[in-house]
C-alpha cells in the first residue's frame, strides 16, 4: 500500500489536472463562479483530492477520505454547489486513476468510490429522496412528456441529468435542515437556464418534479412543498 501511496503522490499534479480535465465542458462552472476562480479553486480542489487519497492509502483507512466528502459538502453545498457537482470531482480523481494504470491494488479506486458514497444522506428526508431516485426521475419524465409532448431519447437522458442535478440541491437543502439553500439555488439557477438549451422552461420542469414527489408515498411532504417554495419564489422573481 506505501508504494501505490508513493505513486499516487508522485503523479499527484497529473492526477490533478487530468480529474478536471472534462469538468469545465459543463458552462455551470463559470457561470457560477467565474473562469478565472472557477479554475483556480477546481485546480486547487483536485490537488487536495489527490493528497487526502494519499493520507488515506498511508492510513490503509477509507474513512479518511469519507470524513474529507461530507467536510467538502459541508463547506461547499452553503456555497452554490451541489453534491452531484463534488461527486463528479471524485469521478474525475477516479477515472484519472484509471488511466494512469493505478488499478492495482484496487484500494485508491475504491477509496475514491468510497468518498462519492459519502455524499449519500444517511438519513431523514434527503435519505429517503435518495432512496426514490430510480422512481422519481422516471415519473418526472413523464410529466414532462404529458405536457411538452413525446422526448426523444436524447432529450430524456439531458432532462433526466438536470433533474437529478435539482434533486442533488434538494436533497442538500434538506440534509442541512436548510430550505433556504434551495429557493438560492433556484433563483440563481433560473437566469443560467437558458444556458441549457432544453425543450422545456424551468418553471416546468421544477413542476414535473413537484408532481413526482406528491406521487410517491415513500417521500415525506417537506421535499415537495421545498421545491413548491422555490416556484413560488422563481414566480416571485419574474413577476
Amino acid at each position: 500500500m506505501q508504494s501505490l501511496a508513493r505513486e499516487v503522490e508522485r503523479r499527484m499534479q497529473r492526477l490533478a489536472e487530468a480529474s478536471v480535465s472534462e469538468l469545465y465542458d459543463d458552462p455551470f462552472w463559470f457561470a457560477r463562479y467565474g473562469e478565472d476562480r472557477a479554475r483556480r479553486f477546481g485546480g486547487e480542489d483536485a490537488v487536495f483530492h489527490v493528497r487526502y487519497l494519499v493520507q488515506a492509502l498511508e492510513a490503509k483507512d477509507a474513512g479518511v477520505m469519507e470524513r474529507y466528502a461530507r467536510w467538502l459538502q459541508g463547506l461547499l453545498v452553503p456555497r452554490g454547489m451541489s453534491s452531484r457537482h463534488i461527486a463528479a470531482h471524485f469521478q474525475g480523481l477516479y477515472g484519472a486513476l484509471v488511466r494512469e494504470g493505478l488499478t492495482q491494488p484496487p484500494e485508491a479506486l475504491e477509496y475514491v468510490r468510497a468518498a462519492e458514497s459519502a455524499l449519500v444522506w444517511p438519513e431523514g428526508p434527503a435519505h429517503a429522496v435518495h432512496e426514490a431516485l430510480p422512481r422519481l426521475v422516471p415519473q418526472a419524465l413523464g410529466e414532462l412528456s404529458a405536457r411538452e409532448g413525446p422526448l426523444t431519447r436524447g432529450q430524456e437522458i439531458r432532462l433526466g441529468d438536470e433533474l437529478l442535478l435539482q434533486l442533488s440541491y434538494l436533497m442538500d437543502a434538506l440534509g442541512a435542515q436548510r430550505p433556504g439553500l434551495f429557493v438560492e439555488h433556484v433563483r440563481w439557477y433560473a437566469g443560467f437556464w437558458p444556458r441549457r438549451d432544453l425543450r422545456c422552461s424551468y418553471r416546468g420542469l421544477l413542476e414535473a418534479l413537484e408532481a413526482a414527489l406528491a406521487r410517491d408515498v415513500t417521500v415525506s411532504e417537506m421535499p415537495r412543498v421545498t421545491v413548491a417554495t422555490g416556484l413560488t419564489a422563481l414566480e416571485k422573481e419574474q413577476s
